[in-house]
């Protein structure tokens, strides 16, 4: 499980009630903090690999388009 403590000491960052970090935009895992991205079971709960898989994918090329754009 998400560990609630990122919440509570990440400024700007929204999480839901039981600890999973909110996306504001689900197909590149960006969050209400600038250049934080998040994805997988942080994010919907436990699920299959695979999907994790995916939304890490997603995120980590967000991620690089976010640092390339700096």
């Amino acid at each position: 499980w998400p560990d609630p403590v990122i919440g509570e000491t990440t400024p700007g960052l929204e999480t839901h009630d039981w600890g999973m970090i909110s996306v504001v935009d689900k197909e590149s895992g960006a969050t209400s903090r600038a250049g934080v991205f998040a994805g997988g079971d942080v994010v919907s709960g436990p699920d299959l690999v695979v999907t994790a898989m995916v939304a890490g994918r997603k995120a980590a090329q967000a991620m690089d388009e976010y640092l390339k754009s700096k």
